[in-house]
């Protein structure tokens, strides 16, 4: 297999191409392919070549044109790499080794290469993970959901290390950064990294004085945040396959936090949770941009557990697993209202809730799990139930499954949340 520049005897294998449904509906954010559409395509092409020295690839195997494959500059020094491979040579191990090589092209000359796939393209994931990429985060594009996948050349060197929590698969769990020594970086570098890292968050530890103590700060792509639960967790197991397991305390800026490790786990106890009938006004605005005329029975409430999130029961799984909503509008409207998520939750039974957390602010479509939305729906469960224990399934509906254990039966309104956590190779 060869990748060879895109040259203009080319185009027919494009226009070809272009008339198979099966690459349609995987290519081109959703554009129909359309002769005019190809042609535009195909002159970009050749135009990025001329700019840039790289760009799209004829897929050559054994003298014949089968695929596509593409390298494209992007912002942060990194390159997004994609393919396409011709139904009639699937199964031959070719996406794999397209994907490897385009890896390496776009390393040899870019700190970071990514990727994505349309979150139904299962297929499509398997082969980047074979390629050496992890999952990061899933976004919107184009009208469908796609999972984001990157590989930093070098990751080892800048210090930051990356678990999946909630999980003890790496391709389940919530994926968060965490950088042991952040002692001598500012707040700007702190950022940068995390918008490089382009996990919804990376943790940053400074070791205090006093044993197995830390102070802990956390920082989406976006921004800093207060509080976050699932790289709370990671931090905890990363400290302790290294110091041992045991208590951990962590000085993060809502406030104290206990950690308790044990054999690849953690449990985190929050600052005292809070919950408060949401405004109306807030409701309506929200169940607007969420896209749901009618939701569950339970109040909605604003939740507190170290970071203010919207509790919004849904009428039944269904609905749950049909999300899909506004990303700007819910962003401003959470932006509005100092919100770290939207907890969109149903519940199974009393001991099994369902649960998806939308976090644009943060730049995420969702988290995969999320430690503090479930301390504050804890707090918020204990308000209006009594002291309980249940289990949160998230990340179900983006195919990556996550397990948070709860516990709401502390008198100091304090709430613990438990979860493994596994390094991601």
């Amino acid at each position: 297999m060869e990748l060879v520049r895109w040259e203009p005897d080319h185009f027919g294998y494009m226009l070809r191409w272009a008339s198979d449904p099966r690459m349609t509906a995987h290519v081109g954010n959703g554009m129909p392919w359309t002769p005019d559409y190809v042609t535009e395509r195909h002159e970009q092409a050749l135009k990025h070549w001329e700019d840039h020295g790289f760009g799209l690839h004829l897929v050559v195997e054994d003298g014949v044109g089968v695929g596509l494959g593409q390298m494209l500059d992007g912002d942060l020094g990194q390159i997004e790499i994609g393919y396409w491979i011709d139904p009639a040579w699937w199964g031959r191990g070719i996406a794999t080794v397209v994907a490897t090589e385009l890896r390496d092209k776009a390393l040899a000359i870019a700190d970071r290469v990514v990727a994505a796939h349309q979150a139904d393209n299962t297929a499509s994931g398997r082969v980047l993970e074979k390629a050496g990429l992890t999952y990061f985060t899933s976004r919107y594009r184009g009208g469908r959901l796609e999972h984001h996948y990157a590989l930093q050349r070098g990751m080892s060197d800048t210090g930051v290390l990356r678990y999946s929590a909630f999980t003890e698969d790496p391709a389940g769990g919530n994926p968060a950064g965490v950088v042991l020594d952040a002692s001598d970086l500012t707040d700007e570098e702190m950022l940068a990294i995390a918008a490089r890292v382009g996990y919804s968050e990376t943790a940053f530890v400074v070791p205090r004085a006093e044993e197995r103590a830390f102070d802990v700060r956390y920082f989406s792509p976006k921004a800093e945040v207060p509080f976050c639960g699932h790289a709370t967790i990671a931090t905890g197991v990363a400290l302790a396959e290294r110091i041992g397991d045991g208590p951990l305390t962590f000085f993060t800026p809502a406030g104290e936090v206990a950690v308790q490790t044990s054999g690849g786990t953690a449990s985190l106890t929050s600052v005292p949770t809070s919950s408060a009938v949401a405004d109306p006004a807030l409701v309506s605005a929200a169940l607007k941009a969420l896209g749901y005329a009618e939701i569950g029975d339970a109040p909605v409430h604003i939740g507190f557990g170290g970071a203010r999130h919207l509790l919004v029961p849904m009428k039944d799984r269904a609905q749950l697993a049909a999300l899909e909503y506004d990303f700007d509008a819910l962003r401003d409207l959470m932006l509005e209202h100092d919100l770290t998520t939207v907890h969109l939750y149903w519940r199974e039974s009393a001991d099994v809730v369902h649960a998806r957390d939308p976090f644009p602010v943060g730049g995420v479509v969702e988290d995969a799990a999320t430690g503090a939305a479930a301390a504050a729906f804890g707090g918020y469960l204990r308000d209006l139930e009594g002291p309980q224990r249940f289990v949160i399934l998230q990340g179900e509906d983006m195919g990556r499954p996550s397990r948070l254990e709860v516990d709401a039966t502390r008198e100091d309104r304090r709430v613990t949340v438990t979860g493994a956590a596994v390094v991601i190779s």
